[in-house]
């Protein structure tokens, strides 16, 4: 469960203003001279676009320098050339500069002192003490620095024996001995003797590092890339720590889930088929957060422009007379998908060039220029082919599909040309009314590698053409912009809705370099001023806007109300270097000190008090206007309190009058977390300590999961359930010891539970239980017995979950719970 943010740095103003410096070293190491370490793919190319994108974020910083080290550039990643940079920087930094420390690479254990050693360009594992960058001897140069505020950043979990195509490194190889657990310990007792200091990791302990292929990085720093170039910004354009860990750890999560769903689909393919070589998942990768002091550090500020490489690219040719929805779902892949679409055909276009406008968008070369925008973000190269038209077959087994005005196109030849592509991933939807040989299509045009395709066909009845365009129009406009939808999620959707509709809907899925996603995540963003400097905007603002001394008054209470009786002091410290300028300065600059919890409510109300009227001489009048939270949200600990207590034992200082959340309220909540974040939201609640059936806590510990706008919506969403009158506990709903949040218990049959063939949804249901009693873990338990899925019965399934729970008293106590008995 990562730590609850702690506020932000007094560094920050100081980076923004130069009068402090920001020393920045990263390194990235994909080659290495020693043969016997193995060779990573996206290592350096991470380290890349991560200074890239860095350096757009500090664009407004006047003092920074960057040492970056990777094997594209001339300076290479040796350890000469590292130590000469490291001891620059601790020689030349100031008490109040910021140091960041980057290195995605081979980190591993020496095996006879069991230290951890960065793997550099040429490390020899022979001597690794002497040729490495030995962790312990990097955190006392760091410790000998004089800068207060200091951030390591490591992608270092990374195995050579991983056998997934998407793990750091190559399963020939031999193994590596994972650091993780020893650079957890090192970084806790580094953090306990510092007063700014951050340190973020890929993953927590026992858990790997992902890349993928059609990322083009490993997917921590991929996001890590995103997320400074403006996706993890919060209102005023600031990217802060905090905010950034949150925005990783959320979007690390979610991909990988939706991964392991889209292999899911994929192996329930080869089950119906009678294969066996199955795909494993991926295996969780929760980044890991550990920060001591003052904490937060604003790392940069959105960049005024962000160039998105699209390679989303999208073709829908219409041959049906029945056209109303078509354009409709046009639309919805152009908006919410990201896709840059070309409807067939416009008034201009004849139906005789049809086959040279496909085979044209297939072969379009989607080869990003090499010299492109620092800021720019590259999506994965995807094609989209929607053809609607009528099939029809001969006797001898040709078969062809039929267009307007009488072109046509065979079935041989489109397959020859989807093999053509060199897209990474490919969609192909066939929307046939009547036709009676989709499954052939669908079994001619499927790849059989690891590429990515995604084939849905289905057949409306004569009489309903456009039925099928219309339930894919449904599922596209219901899903969640939050979470997306990926091409597995939508498969699921569709069959479901299909099959009550009595259509037959054909599938294929392929791919496991990479997420296929019809509608990619879409980060709510707030409405917010420019936080770069403008002259002209500052002070035309002045000129309309309330003087700053009667917008402090107008503040005072809103800060009284958050921060208690510091905000006095917030404010002088805030206004001092201000003097007369535009309140828009000065919510800028409290936003900086005020606590990360509190810093999306308060720019808003701030913003709105620049124009409401004057406030009312009675102060408590004037807080009733100017903070309308809910009563059932305000803190009711102290505030050093609830930054300095661990969760799991922060219920001994919470008030035990507050409203408690029930059962059923507590359910209600796992369900509007479920729309809200998608498939992690009970992994999330499972991580909850004991004291989060109280609100109040239960916002704080999910606030590090959330964006601003997600913890406003859950913000309303318990106020008005703790409005409601209480109702009677649901007897399929129980308190899982030692978690504050209530968990489904499957519901009973006639047939008894325990001679049932565990299928999907018994597996889920003890992947839930188990993840309550021994946490993140079960997982990985659950995943490596998931092929005895409709092969054995729950009590065999269970009794085999039970051998791999070491604690012999949760191992029976979740035999109780399954199995009833």
């Amino acid at each position: 469960m990562p730590p609850v943010g702690v506020g932000a740095s007094r560094f920050a103003s100081a980076l923004e203003t130069g009068e402090a410096k920001l020393w920045v070293m990263m390194l990235g190491i994909n080659d290495y001279q020693d043969a016997t370490l193995p060779k990573l793919r996206y290592a350096a190319f991470d380290c890349q676009g991560l200074s890239q994108a860095l350096a757009e974020a500090t664009q407004a910083f006047p003092q920074k320098e960057f040492f970056i080290h990777h094997d594209l550039t001339p300076d290479k990643p040796t350890l000469q050339a590292i130590q000469a940079s490291l001891d620059r920087i601790v020689a030349s930094a100031k008490t109040q500069d910021t140091v960041l420390f980057y290195f995605s690479g081979h980190g591993v254990l020496e095996p006879e002192s069991q230290q951890t050693v960065l793997c550099l360009a040429d490390t020899q594992k022979q001597h690794l003490l002497k040729t490495g960058l030995c962790f312990q001897n990097l955190l006392a140069t760091l410790g000998n620095c004089a800068a207060h505020s200091q951030l390591i950043w490591l992608d270092a979990c990374h195995s050579g024996n991983i056998s997934l195509s998407g793990a750091r490194g190559h399963f020939s190889e031999p193994a590596l001995l994972n650091p993780t657990p020893q650079l957890l310990e090192m970084l806790r007792q580094r953090a306990a003797k510092s007063r700014g200091f951050y340190a973020l990791l890929s993953c927590d302990q026992g858990q790997q590092s992902w890349e993928f292929p059609d990322l083009g990085h490993g997917v921590f720093s991929y996001y890590l890339m995103r997320g400074l170039r403006g996706e993890a910004a919060g209102a005023y354009g600031i990217i802060d720590a905090d905010a950034l860990y949150r925005y990783v750890y959320h979007q690390t999560l979610q991909y990988i889930e939706q991964t392991n769903q889209q292999l899911r689909l994929i192996n329930q393919q080869k089950r119906n088929k009678g294969e066996t070589d199955l795909h494993p998942e991926y295996s969780l990768q929760t980044p890991k957060r550990i920060v001591e002091g003052i904490g937060e550090t604003i790392l940069g500020l959105k960049p005024t422009h962000t160039e998105v490489v699209q390679q989303r690219q999208a073709l829908i040719v219409d041959g049906l007379i029945h056209h109303t929805v078509s354009p409709a779902v046009s639309d919805v892949l152009r908006q919410d998908g990201n896709f840059d679409l070309t409807y067939f055909p416009q008034p201009s276009d004849a139906w005789s060039n049809v086959r040279s406008e496909i085979a044209t968008f297939l072969q379009q070369d989607m080869t990003v220029p090499e010299q492109r925008s620092s800021g720019s973000i590259q999506t994965v190269a995807t094609r989209l082919l929607y053809l609607r038209g009528r099939i029809e077959s001969s006797e001898d087994g040709d078969s062809w599909l039929f267009l307007g005005d009488g072109a046509w196109l065979s079935r041989t030849w489109l397959r020859q040309e989807l093999r053509r592509s060199r897209t990474a991933q490919q969609i192909v939807i066939l929307d046939c009314p009547g036709a009676t040989s989709l499954e052939d299509w669908v079994e001619d045009l499927k790849f059989s590698s690891d590429h990515g395709q995604c084939i849905l066909a289905c057949a409306s009845p004569q009489d309903e053409p456009e039925l099928f365009a219309q339930v894919l129009l449904e599922a596209l406009i219901a899903a969640p912009a939050q979470t997306g939808l990926s091409m597995a999620g939508l498969l699921a959707k569709l069959q479901t809705n299909l099959d009550g509709l009595g259509l037959t809907c054909y599938l294929w899925l392929s791919g496991t370099q990479g997420l296929i996603e019809m509608l990619p995540p879409v980060l709510e963003t707030q409405t917010v001023q420019s936080v770069q400097s403008d002259t002209s905007h500052d002070s035309q603002a002045a000129s309309t806007e309330i003087p700053l001394d009667e917008f402090i008054a107008r503040i005072k209470p809103l800060l009284l109300k958050l921060v208690g009786p510091i905000a006095p002091s917030l404010i002088e410290q805030a206004a001092e270097p201000l003097q007369e300028s535009s309140p828009q300065l000065l919510i800028r600059a409290l936003s900086a000190l005020i606590p990360a919890k509190h810093r999306t409510y308060f720019e808003q109300e701030a913003g709105s008090l620049i124009q409401v009227p004057a406030q009312p001489e009675n102060v408590s009048e004037a807080r009733a206007i100017a903070l309308p939270i809910p009563e059932q949200i305000q803190p009711q600990t102290h505030p050093s309190i609830q930054q300095s207590v661990p969760p799991q034992q922060r219920d001994q200082f919470v008030d035990q009058t507050a409203p408690r959340l029930t059962a059923e309220q507590l359910a209600s909540i796992e369900q509007f977390l479920i729309e809200l974040v998608g498939p992690i939201a009970p992994m999330l609640l499972g991580q909850l300590s004991p004291a989060a059936c109280d609100p109040i806590v239960m916002q704080e510990e999910l606030a590090v999961h959330l964006s601003p706008v997600q913890q406003t919506k859950l913000a309303q969403r318990i106020t008005a359930l703790m409005q409601l009158p209480p109702k009677p506990q649901s007897p399929r709903l129980s308190t899982a010891k030692g978690y504050g949040v209530a968990v489904r218990e499957p519901q009973q049959t006639q047939e008894a539970l325990s001679d049932r063939l565990v299928n999907a949804h018994l597996i889920q249901v003890c992947e839930q239980e188990l993840t309550c009693l021994i946490g993140p873990i079960a997982k990985f338990i659950v995943t490596t017995k998931r092929d005895l899925e409709n092969q054995v019965s729950l009590t065999t399934f269970v009794e085999e979950l039970i051998t791999e729970i070491p604690d012999r008293q949760k191992a029976d106590e979740f035999r109780r719970k399954i199995l009833r008995n």
